[in-house]
């Protein structure tokens, strides 16, 4: 084999090769008897049948498969002999080789950048956490006592402004019903798209099971039902069930969490708010730390992977702005008006994306298949969903490598920052 390696671009690897016909031929003919050891034909012995009648049933694929032999030999050896560093595995597309003319293929693959890493431990920055006040301490007890609130039917007094109620509620569009949902749970404090708040508020507070509400509104302009979109309407709130909602008095939230008096349940309280602002922190540094990492290295990026970033960010603004309603023209100019935002993105993610890499290399920084299966519990706990399913869906859509950068960027950052010089904030 004849093989030749340039570079059109630095982020970019031609391979260029040769088979001569008489070694393109020897190998397919091994193929042949190879597979003719494994087939098994009526009127031929088990493991016996001759070459050119695998050659006539299955010939065209097997001179593909040869064919693809050295594709992945010229790919190896291109690898090995010029030092090089794939990003991905190149994307081949050839027809049947011809008989008796010599095997030529080129295929081009992306290159992982060559660059310098500079210094990223040892990074200087502020670090401060606000201490929290009383007024913290008494929001957090109050939306605790909210957590553990239960429902109770709210009897002659009708629904209050903070109650909840199930109902069934209808939209009209010039007379007619356009939209309808049974066994919403709705609360007069929470107003529907398109009512106004006040309104809605007055209507339904007040209410009591059987009872209705309505009110007039302005339909969304990404409403499902195309012809109502940016016109009035009105809503129909038809109450089956109202209810109060009841909070446990502090002494009731304290039997709950067994807190044994009022100086546990402030200092729990406390914890928990300071445990909250501590990962924020954390959070808040990590991206600062990552972003000065960025900031002071440059690389040349692989073009094709710049561009797939480029052409997916756009194509996900493209999607929300259809589902707000927003005409085909609109969307067009809201993607040119935003092209060159979503390229320079795409640039920093990509940069990111080797310096991280680049960093866990050096500092043996690895993700276990038992983080990775964590990682897909925690998945189906969040979604409900069996882990099962998780896992084979991350299989099918050959996710895994992309969740197993996640975890590995999660390590990279926790290792910024716990190898950082965090300096107190100036006065």
């Amino acid at each position: 084999m004849q093989l030749t390696v340039d570079r059109p671009a630095p982020c970019q690897a031609k391979v260029s090769f040769t088979v001569p016909t008489t070694e393109f031929e020897a190998e397919f003919h091994k193929a042949l008897k190879e597979l003719g050891k494994r087939m098994k034909i009526k009127g031929f012995r088990p493991g016996h049948v001759p070459p050119d009648v695998v050659n006539r049933m299955q010939g065209k694929e097997l001179r593909q498969e040869v064919a693809m032999r050295f594709v992945n030999q010229a790919y190896s050896r291109a690898i090995e002999e010029h030092k090089l560093r794939p990003l991905a595995h190149p994307s081949v597309d050839f027809g049947e080789p011809f008989a008796g003319v010599d095997f030529a293929y080129s295929f081009e693959f992306s290159l992982r950048p060559e660059f310098t890493l500079g210094s990223y431990k040892g990074l200087e920055i502020e670090s401060s956490l606000p201490p929290v006040v009383e007024e913290e301490i008494e929001a957090a007890i109050e939306q605790a006592r909210k957590n553990q609130a239960h429902p109770e039917p709210v009897g002659e007094e009708g629904l209050p402004e903070d109650g909840m109620a199930l109902c069934r509620v209808t939209l009209h569009h010039g007379g007619e019903q356009v939209w309808q949902r049974d066994g919403l749970r709705i609360s007069p404090a929470a107003t529907l798209p398109g009512v106004d708040a006040a309104a809605f508020k007055a209507a339904l507070t007040g209410k009591q099971d059987g009872e209705s509400a309505q009110v007039e509104l302005d339909f969304p302009a990404d409403f499902e039902v195309e012809s109502a979109r940016g016109h009035k309407g009105t809503c129909t709130i038809d109450v089956k069930n109202a209810f109060r909602v009841v909070l446990p008095s502090r002494e009731e939230l304290m039997k709950i969490i067994g807190a044994a008096d009022e100086a546990e349940l402030r200092k729990r309280a406390q914890d928990g708010l300071e445990q909250a602002n501590r990962q924020l922190e954390d959070q808040r540094i990590e991206t600062a730390l990552l972003e000065t990492v960025i900031a002071a290295h440059t690389m040349d990026l692989p073009t094709t992977m710049v561009d797939e970033q480029t052409k997916g960010r756009l194509a996900q603004r493209r999607n929300e702005l259809a589902g707000q309603g927003q005409s085909a023209e609109a969307i067009e100019r809201e993607a040119a008006a935003i092209e060159a935002q979503a390229q320079a993105d795409a640039e920093k993610s990509a940069k990111a994306y080797f310096l991280v890499e680049r960093i866990a290399e050096v500092e043996l920084l690895r993700v276990s298949e038992q983080e990775l299966l964590g990682e897909l519990r925690g998945i189906a706990g969040r979604n409900r969903t069996s882990f099962d399913e998780v896992r084979n869906f991350y299989q099918q859509q050959n996710l895994l490598p992309q969740l197993s950068m996640e975890i590995l960027e999660r390590k990279v950052r926790v290792f910024l920052r716990e190898n950082a010089k965090l300096l107190a904030p100036k006065v």
